[in-house]
């Protein structure tokens, strides 16, 4: 099969299934949209012949099993809350609030001066909040634009990226926190990074103590949604050749309990290998760590690299393993190019990029927000229309100012004065008062529009007329992505995805003024 799949924002042809306190300044949200139908669409960036690819591999976690929001994330939030207050907090901590759609994926936390930030693909920031409040633009400039320090990195320790949903709950507890500390100074003493470092520990233990999985294994259908189409995606993909694994960071335990509840007891049937425990990112990048095998009664055994590292025979005793690095992997798997992988997962940095720039393997990323992005997309489509014309009317009038000025400045080279100059002049200030008026109403054109994806961050891959910095990443490192795991269901296994030339700006300013030709020629 042979099939045409276009690039973002085209939908791929032929698969669309008919589809706090008086302190805190976040606004109240704009009503979700609901969907009738859920889509099924997949978004190309680099053209892939799925017949060279050999194995899939998924991530668990928000890939293979999606979680309810209200109830899976409040775990790691409540439990975290109480450790935070266990470590000395204030009792006050217990009273914050959590809602996983305040923020978004693609955001980035500055620890040091206890901001979110949401910034464009040139890592202009566009949108800042500190802690609760907002800041202006003349004060995200005053920081941002001017601080060599901060446009050169934006990277770790000083910086967090918001690259996976587990993150949410962190964000949402550090600038809870952030608010308190600056009301309370004397009672949260500690620096905004030291805060967001005790915030990261109590998420973390949530998730190695049993506050999580516990629960989760005492009641999953409360915890994780039901994925019926997850069988015959499967058994589709072995059918059509492909070796199909699990590398996941959760311990077997957990992943034993999730993927129980979504393909039933004998899970493991599903899969040619899985390795649980996985430690990603290092996994994709030290080559040292050790592999062990999981037998039986979930006890380890560790597996030599040497010359007793024989896939075969490691595979006939067990599939399931603990640990280990991409070299494993490929050998387990007869891989000898990381071309011949396709690595399905969630976390922009531990799946996609790393894999991507260290590995060359072939990377899907799954983003659930994508189907009410691109239904919002729809829906807004003509305020976008009539922002992108009242911009074109501003680069027309901008032209003429341009050719006004020119000739005032060549009558002044030339001496000249008179009544000549003085209505260029005239001429001149009218049409900067013109385009400063349309810059206002471009300006909150554009902001009506984003506040229909979000009432604070709007569109996730958006940021003003630029794509934004995750976008990028998506763009950049993403071969295909796409709003859930089960849409590689409505592909054949030997599937040709393919997209559009690359453009340039001259290459889009060449076809406008051949389109403008043939519309003259025309009429």
């Amino acid at each position: 099969m042979q099939a045409t799949f276009l690039t973002h924002p085209a939908l791929v042809a032929g698969l669309a299934m008919v589809a706090p306190s008086a302190r805190t300044r976040l606004p109240a949200r704009t009503a979700t949209v609901t969907m009738a139908h859920e889509r099924t669409d997949i978004y190309c960036n680099r053209a892939i012949n799925m017949e060279s690819i050999q194995a899939i591999g998924f991530d668990m976690d928000y890939t293979l099993a999606e979680y309810y929001e209200d109830t899976f994330d409040l775990l790691a939030f409540d439990g975290a809350k109480a450790k935070l207050v266990t470590l000395g907090y204030p009792e006050e901590v217990a009273n914050f609030k959590y809602d996983a759609k305040d923020y978004q994926r693609g955001l980035v936390l500055d620890k040091k001066r206890g901001n979110m930030l949401k910034m464009d693909r040139h890592k202009y920031v566009k949108v800042a909040y500190h802690g609760l409040t907002p800041l202006t633009r003349d004060e995200r400039q005053a920081i941002y634009a001017s601080s060599f320090e901060s446009q050169e990195q934006f990277i770790p320790p000083a910086f967090a990226s918001v690259d996976t949903a587990f993150m949410l709950v962190d964000v949402s507890l550090f600038c809870q926190l952030v608010d308190y500390k600056d009301r309370h100074p004397d009672v949260l003493p500690q620096s905004y990074a030291d805060l967001y470092k005790d915030v990261r520990h109590a998420v973390d233990l949530c998730h190695c103590d049993g506050v999580i999985k516990d629960q989760v294994a005492l009641e999953p259908a409360k915890y994780i949604k039901p994925s019926p189409e997850l069988p015959r995606m499967l058994r589709q993909l072995r059918a059509g050749g492909k070796q199909v694994f699990i590398v996941t960071n959760s311990l077997f335990d957990f992943t034993n309990v999730v993927m129980k509840f979504l393909l039933g007891e004998s899970w493991t049937d599903h899969f040619d290998l899985v390795i649980s425990g996985a430690r990603k990112p290092g996994f994709l990048l030290d080559s040292y760590l050790p592999l062990f095998l999981v037998r039986e009664d979930n006890s380890l055994e560790n597996v030599e690299i040497g010359s007793a590292f024989e896939p075969k025979t490691l595979l006939a005793q067990s599939k399931v393993f603990q640990g280990g690095n991409w070299n494993h992997l490929h050998r387990l798997l007869g891989l000898t190019s990381g071309a011949n992988l396709m690595y399905v997962g969630d976390h922009m940095y531990s799946d996609i990029l790393r894999s991507k720039r260290t590995l060359g393997w072939r990377t899907v990323l799954i983003i659930p927000e994508l189907d009410h992005e691109v239904e919002q997309m729809e829906i807004a489509e003509e305020r976008r229309r009539d922002y992108e014309t009242l911009r074109d009317s501003r680069a027309e009038m901008q032209k003429d100012l341009e050719i006004h000025s020119l000739r005032q400045l060549q009558l002044k080279i030339d001496g000249a004065e008179g009544d000549e100059l003085d209505e260029l002049q005239t001429q001149t200030e009218a049409l900067s008062a013109q385009i400063a008026e349309m810059n206002d109403e471009l300006s909150a054109s554009i902001q009506d529009w984003h506040e229909d994806f979000h009432p604070v961050w709007g569109a996730m891959l958006k940021a003003g007329h630029q794509n934004s910095k995750w976008a990028q990443q998506v763009e950049t490192y993403a071969c295909l992505y796409t709003s859930r795991v089960t849409n590689l269901a409505y592909t054949m296994p030997d599937t040709r995805f393919r997209v559009y030339s690359d453009m340039m700006p001259h290459d889009r300013y060449t076809f406008a003024a051949a389109e403008a030709a043939e519309d003259t020629a025309s009429s």
